[in-house]
């Protein structure tokens, strides 16, 4: 018998009394990584046993995802869940649902069906005239013809302000209204869920020379207002990638003192960022898996990382909600995703806890104007516990002094950048770093600072 966590035991309860009040529907709001595959599958093993519901279907985001929560079902009700002859049900992803033909979705109309929709952001839509592909599939198969439904998520939000499927919202606010609610700073006082330490490299001069025209940016977030130059420019750039990259590989030779499992995660833009950031990794002495949406069989890759001891993965999209790594400690966010519900996804992926009931998880990335302003809402979240601090002067020049190049670029010049080749005419000109540290408001939240010697390209 598996022992569940008080708040586990909290949701369940919570939605059995709803489903007594003759209510079908329950939406779970609980942080990533508090453990909400488990309390969905005893919660279905509960129905089941109780003669309440007949089978029990599963919808996720990814196979590797659908896999966990079809591991964990079976674990707990001791029944098979593959979805053939004699099983109690079955585990899929939204995106088969478009394979799922009529005779299948009559299951939901013959048998008291028990719906467990996992991430349920991902599928919008209050009718089907605003719903998207997965929303849609929603309304039409599984809203009123199911016998109960449990939406689960830990990013109840959408960046396209489209409704959730299946979800309430009250108030003149929009607000959505949650049937249980469990968030990180109850999980991190539980012990379930690891504390952030968030660490965002910025930088104080930033000059770029193009056409024989200098201008000099005082930081990142001035350098994408008032530059011609787009984020690209920060995330592909050797030298930040590698300043990044040491903060990273410091931080996870600490934790394998400790913890001598303990991985690493980089979150990259695309399969030629991950080859780059592999090199780069290489050079520093680092070896890594990289994990693409090309490989043949990226799932069973995430699998034999998650059971192995080797230090890093790389990722394109293919470790984030749901993903039960609990190994990874350390993430280096360079991805040109800078949506609140991504960052918060991943750094749901350093905050599972392992062995100690108090851990930390470490998130670190350059100083885009958003992920600051994600990062410090963490901080008002969780303000016991997120950590916030600035490096003194000296010890700052000592981590983190490197040289960077920025310039400007065409698609071309990316292109050759890639293969390793400079543009022709660059020149390249030393420029010190000026003293100082960055505004207060920089410093009250900025955890550390990538203070890096300027180097520029002049076209």
């Amino acid at each position: 018998m598996i022992e569940l966590r008080k708040w586990q035991r909290e949701a369940i309860e919570a939605a059995l009394e709803k489903f007594e009040a003759s209510y079908s529907h329950f939406l779970c709001l609980a942080t990533p990584g508090a453990g909400k595959t488990v309390m969905a599958s005893a919660l279905a093993d509960i129905l089941i046993k109780t003669g309440k519901v007949d089978l029990v279907l599963c919808f996720s985001p990814s196979t590797v995802v659908a896999n966990d929560f079809k591991v964990e079902l079976e674990a707990i009700t001791k029944r098979r869940f593959c979805g053939g002859l004699g099983a109690s049900g079955s585990s899929l992803t939204y995106q088969s649902m478009r394979y799922l033909d009529t005779q299948f979705w009559t299951l939901l109309e013959t048998f008291n069906v028990f719906v467990i929709l996992d991430e349920i952001h991902h599928c919008a839509g209050d009718d089907t005239q605003n719903a998207n592909a997965w929303g849609e599939k929603v309304i039409l198969n599984i809203q009123g013809k199911a016998r109960y439904t449990m939406a689960l998520t830990g990013t109840p939000w959408r960046s396209d302000a489209i409704p959730i499927a299946l979800a309430n919202y009250v108030s003149r606010d929009n607000r959505l209204l949650v049937d249980y609610r469990y968030d990180l700073t109850q999980a991190i006082e539980d012990g379930v869920c690891r504390s952030p330490h968030i660490t965002l490299f910025d930088n104080e001069l930033i000059n770029v020379v193009e056409n024989n025209n200098k201008r000099s940016f005082t930081s990142i977030a001035d350098f994408l207002l008032k530059s011609a130059l787009s984020y690209l420019e920060i995330i592909t750039h050797n030298e930040i990638i590698r300043e990044i990259l040491k903060h990273g590989i410091i931080q996870l030779n600490k934790e394998r003192r400790i913890s001598p499992d303990a991985g690493g995660l980089v979150v990259a833009a695309s399969v030629s960022h991950a080859g780059q950031i592999q090199l780069l990794l290489a050079e520093l002495g680092e070896s890594s898996e990289v994990v693409t949406y090309q490989d043949d069989d990226p799932e069973s890759r995430i699998r034999q990382f998650k059971r192995s001891h080797q230090k890093w993965i790389i990722s394109i999209g293919m470790i984030s909600e749901g993903t039960n790594i609990p190994r990874l400690k350390v993430c280096c966010y360079l991805s040109l995703v800078t949506t609140e519900l991504y960052f918060r996804q991943v750094l749901g992926r350093v905050l599972r806890t392992q062995y100690a009931p108090v851990e930390t998880g470490y998130l670190i990335l350059p100083s885009h104007p958003r992920l600051l302003e994600y990062s410090n809402r963490i901080a008002e979240e969780v303000p016991h516990y997120a950590v916030i601090k600035s490096l003194g002067e000296n010890e700052s020049d000592e981590l983190f002094d490197a040289n960077i190049e920025m310039r400007g670029h065409t698609l071309a010049d990316s292109t050759e950048r890639e293969k390793g080749i400079q543009p022709p005419g660059c020149v390249q000109v030393d420029m010190n770093t000026p003293q100082g540290l960055l505004s207060s408001w920089y410093d009250s939240s900025i955890d550390s600072f990538g203070r890096f010697q300027q180097k520029v390209f002049s076209l």
